[in-house]
């Protein structure tokens, strides 16, 4: 009966997980046309395209957007924070892109990434994507799509 007890205390504690530091969600406004159903689709549009009067205007928004939150550790909340998005597009072939965010020392933070307007327009769909999360030099976390070598 011990054996069975030291075997499930032993699951449980292989099966405990880090926290995550750095959330990710994107999304990709490819359409001057609003969707037709009310969904969350359609509000995010509506939320993009606030402010833009003119078909130009609506055209320059169109693109990918990427929201990145990031939370401690909290050992190292005292360090300055570098978010680094780095991206291949379809028209660029394998020249890698490169946004850079910094922001002051806190535990606990939001950046938004946009390729849009011209750079969308120009540079097509991104292929593939990596984001690095840095507090002072050191590398905390990072994400990347599937296809990113």
């Amino acid at each position: 009966m011990r054996w069975l007890a030291l075997a499930a205390f032993l699951g449980v504690i292989s099966c405990s997980s880090t926290e995550n530091t750095l959330g990710f969600r994107q999304y990709h406004l490819r359409s001057l046309t609003l969707e037709s159903e009310m969904n969350a689709p359609r509000a995010e549009q509506l939320r993009r395209f606030h402010g833009a009067v003119t078909a130009a205007e609506k055209r320059d928004r169109l693109g990918y957007y990427y929201s990145v939150q990031w939370n401690g550790p909290a050992d190292e909340a005292s360090g300055p924070v570098r978010i680094v998005f780095r991206y291949r597009q379809a028209a660029t072939g394998s020249a890698i892109r490169e946004i850079v965010t910094k922001a002051p020392a806190a535990l606990q933070g939001m950046a938004e990434f946009r390729v849009t307007g011209p750079a969308y327009l120009e540079g097509g769909r991104i292929l593939s994507w990596h984001l690095g999360y840095y507090r002072g030099e050191r590398l905390v976390e990072t994400k990347q799509s599937y296809l990113w070598e």
